[in-house]
Formats: C-alpha cells, structure tokens, sequence
C-alpha cells in the first residue's frame, strides 16, 4: 500500500514537474521572440508591391561613377530594373514614365553594410523610406533568407547580402542557451566545423561570421574551410588572437573598426580613463602600421562610427539620447525588452545593454564618460588615417543595436565619418560603390548596365552629406517609389508599432 501511494506520489510529482518545464520553455520562448521583435504587428507590404518599370529621369544632375563630381543636365533611362541610358537627351521616352531631374541630384541608393533585421520584418520597409536599397545582415537567419528570396522576386525591400549567425566557443549547456536566447552559434566539436560550414553555404548564407569569443583553434579550422572552399569570413577579432595573427588569415572584412581598437587595448595593457591621452598617442603611432596591413592584405573595415560616438552619453544618459532619434519607428519588442534583468538589446532607460548598473559608484561616473569618450576618439583616429590612406571602409550602422535606427542610421553614419575627416565623396562612396564592388555587384553606381538602385534628391550630398537625407523618389530594382509613398511606409510601420507598444514612448519625442 505504502509502495503503491508512493508511486503515485512520485508519478504526479514527476507529471506537475514536467508540465510546470513546459510551460515554461513556453513563456520563456514566447518572451524570447517578443525582445527579438516577432511579435510587433506586420506592416501591410503589399501595398507597396510594384512592377518593375520603364522610367525617363530628365534634365537631372547625376552623380559620376567615381562618385567625385555631378554632370548637368541628364537624362537617364531605366527599362527592366537596369540603367539602360545616360545621357544629355534622348529620342525615345513614349513609353517611359518621365520624371522631372531638374534642380534635383541622382546618386546611387545606400548600402548598409552590417544591419540586424533580427525578426523584424517592417525594418525592410524603413530602409526603403530612407534610401537604403541594399543591407548586409551579419547575424544571418533562415528567417532572413526566406526574406531574401521574397525581395528578388518583388517584395518590397532592399536587396539583402545575408552572413551566418555569430561563432563563439562556449560550453554544452551555456551554448545551447546562447542559441536560444541570443542567435549565436555554439562551437564545440572542431571536426564538424568543415561540414557545418558547407552546410550554411548550402542553405544560401554569403558569408561566416567569426565572434569575440571564439577559440583560437576553433578560428583555424574556420580559417582552413575558407581557404579550401573560398568561403568568406568576416566578423570580429578573436580576444585570444594577436593582430599578426589576423593578417595572415582569410579574416578578410572587420565588422567594425572598434575590433582595432579593441586588439590595440589589448596591446597596450588595458587603458583607464587616467591613461586615456596615452593610448590615443598609442593608436596614432600604430595607426600606419595596421593601414599597411589593411592595404596589402586587402582587408574592409566596416565603419559603425556613429555607434561608437552614441556609446557615452548612452552610459548614463540613455533617456536624454533616445529623445535625439526617431524611437517611433523602432521595433517595440527590441526597444523593450520585457525585463531589465535580461539585457540583451533593450533601448529604453530600464533595459538599456549600455547603461551602467544601478550600483556604479557616482564618483566613477566621470572617468566612465572619460574613457568612453577616449574609445570613440580612437575609432575616429583610425577612420581618419584609413580614408588617407584609401582603404576599403563599408560605411555600416550596426542597426538595431542601440540606438542605431534601421534606415535612419545610414544618414547619421555618413554625417560621422565625415565628421571624422572624410570627405563628403569618400562617404558616398563607403555607402554606395565600395561595398558593391566588395560583394561583386552590378549596383552602387549610377552607371550604364547597373542596377537601378537610385536616389532623387533635393540637395547635392558633395556638397553638404546632411543632404543624402532630401530624398525626393526610392528606386529600387527598377520600382519607383515617390515621397508620398515613402511616408507611407514609414507611417505603416510607426501604426504597427503603436498597436504592439506596450510602454509608453511619449517622454522620448
């Protein structure tokens, strides 16, 4: 008798256990997605939906292919999603939608060069209202290129490049919660890296993102794959691994220039806020010597400048910096957050990754701005020195990182680097030809048998970059969309958000 209650005793203790687990994995899951942005309300898209058209752009400015200068007066000619003309006129324009260039500049449309859609799939729509015709996902999914498919076949959307998740090494149990909760990749058993490797490229992924904490031995059999199978790696700077080291690879793209700043840290023994003035002598000194390595081994920076700038005043301000950006169009779900004891890419003052915690000493607050402000510093430094230089920089935002809004951060990427010393066409052409021809793209110049990925805008961007932000029409692939439309997207997207917000963002506008 005693056996027979304690049977059923363990088997409903067993039962309510493993329903109790159940549920939840649910609950967790479900607020997994929500900080991932699933579950914010999807823009009707196919509104926007267009065939690709004939277009006549007439008596336009036009930005030349090397991005250095406008011709006046142009006519430009797009039939099947390709520039088919440029020129002062032509003869044939009956079955052409006829677009008025005149006073307005036509530059080729903006590439992103390191987004995070994560599952938010309204940003597409931002970065078309922006300007930004093509992106370049570094935190891949199989979400991402379904996507992907869907844009080449006429969603609205830019054109999308789509790299793997992030590689770290980490342990069983630690990696499979990474996975879960932060879409990174665990690497645990080397043997299997070849065949993981060839599988990804398999299922349509351009590219092998390498992360901070993968193991050395762990990036050498990434390094081999990519040499025998000419796979790309791009990514971050292993924190184990001396820059020497790097040159050497086939790590041939850094999705930031801060992984630099990050490895010369480390070369130079940690610096503090009271060694700040020395470490930036020490990245002006080493500065020359990391573009030569740059140069010959044919190695693109991608830039990310803005986000470093945004990071100290994010420190301990976070509330006074989300009312200097358009909040309103970003995904409630990220911006969010749900809890603030899990950080993982909340925006708002309660779950800010960047804030510093609740117990930091007040007394340390100025030397935290300090050495923030002397990071930044750095990452201008080497901007700067690169541009001199000419080597391969693919202006990116990091979007969806905060407070870097889908779209809306190309502009204010662009505005920092040549507030970095850029010139204004060095810029343009971070965002538009360099990064094209680094993918091995036919767009990214306004050119005869390009794309037509083009942008009407009001004010010439040569002359001040502030105006890549007077965009007049979008066109994409050939589809034609005018101001009206590109405020609409944007209205679309800002309804779906305020019918998903769950917190008020009113103290932020």
């Amino acid at each position: 008798m005693f056996r027979s209650k304690l049977k059923k005793i363990i088997f409903w203790w067993f039962s309510l256990s493993l329903v109790f687990t159940l549920f939840s994995i649910i609950i967790i899951n479900y607020e997994v997605n929500q900080f991932w942005g699933e579950h914010t309300q999807v823009a009707d898209y196919q509104t926007y939906e267009q065939a690709q058209q004939k277009i006549a752009i007439v008596d336009v400015n036009v930005l030349t292919p090397d991005g250095e200068y406008m011709m006046s007066g142009q006519t430009v000619l797009i039939d099947q999603g390709v520039i088919s003309h440029i020129g002062f006129n032509s003869n044939q324009l009956d079955d052409f939608q006829i677009i008025n260039g005149s006073g307005k500049y036509l530059i080729p449309g903006l590439i992103d060069s390191h987004v995070h859609l994560w599952q938010s799939p309204n940003d597409l729509l931002l970065y078309l209202a922006n300007g930004v015709t093509h992106i370049r996902e570094l935190n891949g999914s199989e979400e991402h290129l379904l996507w992907k498919a869907e844009i080449q076949t006429g969603r609205p959307g830019p054109d999308m490049f789509v790299a793997s998740r992030r590689h770290n090494s980490q342990g069983v149990l630690k990696g499979w919660f990474d996975r879960w909760t932060a879409k990174i990749n665990n690497v645990n058993d080397i043997d299997s890296i070849e065949s993981d490797v060839i599988s990804m490229m398999e299922q349509g992924y351009d590219a092998i993102k390498i992360y901070t904490f993968l193991e050395n031995n762990h990036f050498n059999a990434f390094n081999q794959v990519a040499k025998n199978k000419g796979v790309q790696l791009l990514g971050h700077i292993p924190i184990n691994m001396k820059l020497k080291e790097i040159w050497s690879s086939e790590l041939k793209e850094l999705a930031h220039v801060e992984e630099l700043v990050k490895a010369l840290d480390r070369e130079f023994g940690g610096y503090q806020s009271k060694t700040a003035e020395q470490f930036l002598q020490f990245v002006q000194q080493r500065s020359h010597e990391i573009v030569d390595h740059l140069l010959a081994q044919d190695v693109a920076v991608v830039s990310t400048l803005a986000l470093m700038e945004r990071f100290p005043a994010q420190k301990s301000h976070a509330a006074e910096e989300l009312k200097t950006i358009e909040l309103a169009y970003v995904n409630p779900g990220i911006s969010e957050a749900t809890y603030s004891a899990i950080r993982v890419m909340g925006w708002l003052p309660d779950v800010n990754i960047y804030r510093l915690p609740e117990d930091f000493p007040p007394q340390s607050v100025a030397g935290n701005l300090i050495y923030w402000q002397t990071y930044a510093k750095a990452n201008q430094i080497l901007i700067n020195v690169m541009a001199e230089a000419d080597v391969k920089i693919l202006a990116g935002t990091d979007a969806n990182v905060p407070i870097m809004v889908p779209g809306f951060s190309m502009h204010e990427e662009l505005l920092s680097l040549v507030q970095a010393g850029m010139s204004s066409g060095q810029a343009l052409r971070s965002a538009t030809s360099t990064p094209a021809e680094w993918m091995g793209v036919k767009t990214g110049k306004v050119q005869i048998g390009y794309q037509a990925d083009l942008l009407l805008l009001h004010g010439n961007p040569l002359e001040d970059i502030v105006h890549t932000q007077s965009i007049d029409e979008v066109i994409n692939n050939g589809r034609r969309y005018n101001s009206h439309e590109l405020e609409s997207m944007l209205n679309a997207v800002k309804t779906a958000n305020d019918n998903s917000r769950k917190q008020a963002i009113s103290a932020y506008q």
